[in-house]
């Protein structure tokens, strides 16, 4: 498979997981915007019950799908890093954005974690 192929694929593969974070959004926003100082202990349970679906529904399968988008990419990247010098006028466009992708991959697994973890503290002061 020619290089070009393959920084097609994961960019594809990029905007994919990217559009499924688009479409969790509004929930994993609505979850991380719940109260935590409700009253009584029905409106909790409900309350813990909803992060928790969104923690295990949304962010996990996202964090786990950039993370696993990242890892499959990283040592092609590493390579590309490693035997290319840095040139600001002639450079390869694949190479560069190829190394692109996998750095949005980077960000993205790394606010998903985030988000993931906004959502167990969250949980926890639900109790």
């Amino acid at each position: 498979m020619p290089f070009s192929d393959i920084v097609a694929v994961s960019g594809l593969l990029l905007t994919l997981t990217t559009f499924m974070f688009n479409l969790a959004w509004p929930r994993l926003h609505e979850a991380l915007d719940l109260d935590e100082k409700q009253l009584g202990p029905l409106a909790r349970k409900r309350s813990r019950t909803k992060v928790m679906n969104v923690l295990f529904g949304c962010a996990l399968p996202l964090t786990v799908a950039f993370m696993a988008l990242f890892y499959v990419n990283l040592p092609a990247a590493v390579r590309i890093m490693s035997t290319s010098t840095l040139d600001l006028w002639d450079f390869d466009v694949d190479r560069t954005l190829y190394g692109l992708v996998v750095v949005a991959l980077l960000v993205f697994a790394l606010f998903n974690l985030g988000l993931a973890l906004k959502l167990v503290g969250k949980w926890q002061r639900l109790h």
